[in-house]
């Protein structure tokens, strides 16, 4: 695999051999008895497998190896396709409402600062005011815990206070610390006191320029007004396979030039003619001096061929549309042939007209059976706002001998049918013959 600048590719190589001489070996098969019947069947014995059910002529040896290869390419195109786009309109629209959204911002801005402030304000003055009216009214709190004596140790611990604030009982004002002595080693901790900052709420002072805030501005340096999109490239794939019995090889590819053409090809050869074969088919589409869609298909082999065009072309003032098949069998039962044309346009007035035909040659000597026939069939319209017309007819035969018996018979009809303002006509005619003779 690979990326570069002009392509990208990736391919895929495997190759492998098998042996099949386990298949020479002769093989024997007693008698055996069906399951719930009393049927038997009888002994094989020294059979080859190579040779009787036919390999040995089909893959010719016990060896078979195959090659398989696959390649997958894009060629890169360097044209592009610009794709407009307005942005200058969007531009315009945000230079003529910026000066408008910077007032808008200027004005939250202010109202936000402006509320804030008022606010802490507010706290403060309700907070001293809470604190002042408490202190005069109520007289501190003084928690005394009682001296003790942990046991065992013997550790003395003297009596201690806690002092609590006079609008509160949970943050405490002033702790002094119990003195602790252990008698007989002389150890000895004496009491502290321990005074918490009081809570009070700073004044607040707000800066000038934090007035001055604002939007930072914005400079378009150039304006875009479309996208490039790169143009599709050419498209390239190719299988191959090679057997001892079989090649295979594919080409599909898909180009975009002056037209869009898309091309595939396979076929194979072989050592067995029913198995070899060639496959075609090609679609332009053209887009000077309208549109125009053409496909063509062929199929070539021993037992089944065949063809197919069919083109489709749209101008501004007319529309052409035509298509042809054709297809030809030959197996040994069998031999047809087949066509089938449709055409239609509105170049001074819709009209389409189509027409099919087979024919066939049918024999099976084993049990003294043949046939031969034939069918046709036309179809006609035309179309206008003032009438319209359709016309059709089919014809048949057909020849056979059945077991030694003749059978012989025909059809033919036709129809048409015309309409306008004024009125209908319409008309149908229907033959019909058959023999049978022995």
């Amino acid at each position: 695999a690979g990326n570069n600048e002009k392509s990208i590719e990736a391919h895929i190589g495997i190759n492998g051999e098998a042996n099949l001489d386990f298949l020479n070996i002769p093989l024997t098969i007693p008698e055996m008895t069906l399951p719930y019947t009393k049927l038997t069947t009888p002994q094989v014995k020294d059979i080859s497998l190579w040779e009787k059910t036919g390999l040995k002529e089909f893959l010719k040896t016990t060896k078979q190896s195959f090659d398989l290869s696959v390649k997958a390419q894009y060629k890169k195109n360097k044209d592009k396709h610009s794709i407009p786009v307005p942005l200058d309109v969007l531009y315009a629209f945000i230079n003529r409402n910026i000066n408008s959204f910077n007032r808008r911002f200027e004005t939250v801005r202010n109202r936000a600062l402006d509320f804030f402030i008022k606010s802490y304000n507010e706290a403060k003055i309700t907070f001293d005011k809470y604190k002042v009216e408490k202190s005069l009214n109520q007289q501190p709190r003084i928690y005394k815990i009682p001296g003790y004596t942990i046991p065992v140790t013997n550790i003395e611990v003297s009596p201690f206070t806690v002092k609590m604030l006079t609008f509160g009982y949970v943050i405490p004002k002033e702790i002094s610390t119990p003195s602790i002595t252990m008698p007989g080693s002389g150890v000895y901790v004496p009491s502290y006191t321990l005074v918490l900052p009081f809570l009070e709420l700073p004044t607040l002072h707000v800066p000038r320029n934090l007035l001055e805030l604002s939007l930072p501005e914005f400079k378009v340096l150039s304006t875009t007004n479309k996208i490039l999109i790169p143009a599709m490239g050419n498209i390239t794939y190719d299988f191959s396979f090679k057997s001892s019995v079989i090649t295979l090889n594919t080409n599909v590819g898909l180009y975009n030039q002056s037209d869009i053409v898309a091309h595939f090809l396979t076929s194979s050869s072989s050592v067995i003619d029913a198995l070899q074969y060639k496959l075609e088919g090609t679609s332009s589409l053209t887009r000077k001096r309208g549109l125009k869609l053409a496909t063509a298909l062929s199929l070539s082999n021993k037992l089944v061929e065949g063809n197919h065009d069919n083109t489709i072309s749209f101008t501004k003032k007319n529309m052409d549309a035509s298509m042809t098949t054709t297809a030809r069998v030959q197996i040994p039962l069998l031999r047809m042939n087949f066509k089938q044309e449709l055409n239609g346009n509105t170049k001074s007035k819709p009209t389409v007209s189509s027409s099919i035909e087979l024919k066939y040659d049918f024999s099976w000597p084993h049990v003294y059976t043949t046939a031969t026939g034939a069918f046709d069939h036309k179809l006609s319209l035309e179309c206008l706002t003032s009438y319209f017309s359709l016309e059709s007819s089919t014809k048949g035969g057909v020849k056979a001998f059945i077991l030694s018996k003749e059978y012989s018979g025909t059809l033919a009809s036709e129809a048409s049918t015309y309409l306008n303002s004024k009125g209908t006509r319409s008309s149908v005619k229907l033959l019909g013959a058959s023999k049978v003779d022995g």
